[in-house]
Order: C-alpha cells, then structure tokens, then sequence
C-alpha cells in the first residue's frame, strides 16, 4: 500500500499504542496471521518503511483501521502516542487500575501548577 512518511510516522505510532493494549504475545499474533514472531516485534515497535501486507494484518488483529484518513503528524501527535503507550503498560486493566493513574496523574498535574 501506497502511503506517505507522514501517514507511515502516523501509523506507527498507532501501533505502537494499540500494541500495548493487546494481550497477545508476537508468536500469537504471528499464528494467527502467518509470520514469524520476530517480523511482528519489529512491525509492532514501529520498525517499518512500507505499509506492507504483514503490517496490515497486524493492524487487523490490532484492530486498527488503516484506511482512515490520516492524523496530522507533529511533535504533540508523537508525544500523545508515547504518553497513551506509556499509560496502557501501567495500566491492570481495571477499573480500581484506571482510578489508581489518575489520581497519580491528577497529583502530578496539581504539583505543576504550583
């Protein structure tokens, strides 16, 4: 698939925010779609250069739609993809875990006011 370097920049920081959502190891995903675990590591830490058919089915089992119109890529874009990726690895996934990070983040946030 065609794409520029800025929908490339894009979609790999996509990937690498819905990967640290994703329960699955790389050998699982590389089952599930036919690829060794080691090209779905490399894909899924942004490791890439072309939109090729092994990055679209990792963005499938991801369940990251590629064909949406692209964000525009700057420095906040990047910054925001780090920060959701950095949240989701803190992240239990439940519901006392989400209440957990925001009360750090909101004592984080009242700390900088000061």
């Amino acid at each position: 698939m065609k794409a520029t370097t800025n929908e490339i920049s894009v979609l790999r920081a996509r990937i690498v925010a819905a990967r640290a959502e994703c329960a699955l190891t790389d050998t699982q995903i590389g089952a599930v779609i036919g690829v060794h675990a080691s090209q779905v590591g490399r894909i899924t830490r942004g490791e890439f250069r072309r939109i090729s058919e092994s990055v679209v089915q990792i963005c499938k089992v991801l369940g990251l739609e590629i064909n949406a119109a692209p964000v525009e890529f700057n420095a906040e874009t990047a910054a925001w993809a780090k920060l959701q990726a950095s949240m989701r690895s803190l992240w239990d996934k439940t519901p006392e875990g989400a209440d957990k990070i925001v009360r750090v983040l909101d004592t984080i946030g009242a700390l900088r006011k000061h």
